[in-house]
């Protein structure tokens, strides 16, 4: 039996767990990583902590098997990553070096966006100020969990004011991609009128 409530915080180890699990392109991302939470320092536990009104997770038979997650408002997030988040981190996790870029580990790519976060591109943030993540475990796809969690999702922040929607996904996640369409999202083109070849950004009005 599948049941949908509000993360908290007492679900932050299983929610670290998931968002690895399903962090290549939405299979195992585990053996890229030393650091197991290294994923989910980004992008599951500060939602939880900073934005949980918006924070929602899939229970099958008792067990965490997807969550979705996301704020109404990406410059304000931004910027409460930088004064509440960010910083603990960074004292944990020393930058890694840049004259050894080229050679960085997955660990320590992740490592460098806690120290340098890179903001959304105008071009997606201005149009769609909120955005939202969402990563099912296979035993939580097909059957149409992942639409009940998007909506879940999509009733609270319209609750709280929510504008137009923006999500990033992995080009070789065709499923996510796919599921992302079905719920009405569209490519956004950068402003040359090209589509970014690092990220799928995609909005819903």
């Amino acid at each position: 039996m599948a049941v949908i409530r509000q993360a908290t915080q007492a679900d932050q180890e299983r929610l670290y767990e998931v968002v690895v699990q399903t962090g290549n392109a939405g299979n195992d991302a585990t053996p890229f990583y030393d650091d197991p939470k290294m994923l989910g320092h980004i992008y599951t536990a500060p939602y939880v902590v900073l934005a949980p009104d918006l924070a929602f997770v899939v229970e099958i038979n008792g067990q965490i098997e997807g969550y979705v997650c996301g704020v109404t408002d990406s410059r304000v997030f931004e910027a409460q990553l930088e004064a509440e988040w960010w910083p603990a981190l960074q004292a944990q996790y020393p930058a890694p070096d840049a004259a050894r870029r080229a050679t960085w580990s997955e660990d320590e790519r992740r490592v460098d966006w806690i120290h340098q976060a890179v903001p959304t591109p105008d071009y997606v943030v201005q149009p769609h100020p909120a955005h939202m993540h969402m990563n099912l475990m296979p035993a939580a796809r097909g059957g149409g969990l992942g639409r009940r969690l998007f909506d879940t999702w999509l009733k609270a922040a319209q609750a709280c004011g929510v504008g137009p929607v923006h999500i990033g996904a992995d080009p070789k996640n065709d499923g996510g991609i796919a599921f992302w369409q079905a719920m009405g999202f569209e490519r956004l083109r950068q402003e040359d009128g090209t589509f970014s070849t690092t990220s799928v950004w995609m909005g819903r009005p």
